[in-house]
């Protein structure tokens, strides 16, 4: 039974299922309608060895959905002041320089 059976039986009202025999061996699978199966399995016989075979399989939904946001950003108060602080600086600079040159004439 591969994995796409087991959960499309999972999908199935109460009571639904498949019944395998082989041998005396009857393997009984129903579905819970809880999204879950049941499984019976029953001997003819005894005497036989039984073998239990648990295969658990986890089916889960990622979401890949794209999310793209623009965000619109302006400049922050301190980016302001340190600009307007280097101009200052620099006209201060420049001005007394042109006194310095200026005097020394």
């Amino acid at each position: 039974m591969s994995a796409e059976q087991w959960l499309n039986l999972s999908k199935l009202p109460v009571g639904f299922g498949l019944n395998y025999r082989n041998d005396g061996l009857s393997i009984d699978i129903q579905s819970d309608g809880e999204g879950g199966v049941n499984v019976t399995a029953t001997a003819d016989s005894t005497g036989r060895q039984v073998t239990v075979t648990r295969t658990e399989t986890d089916h889960r939904i990622r979401d890949e959905t794209v999310n793209s946001e623009v965000k619109e950003t302006r400049p922050a108060a301190q980016g302001w002041l340190t600009g307007t602080a280097l101009t200052l600086l620099g006209i201060i600079l420049i001005w007394q320089l042109i006194k310095y040159h200026l005097s020394k004439h």
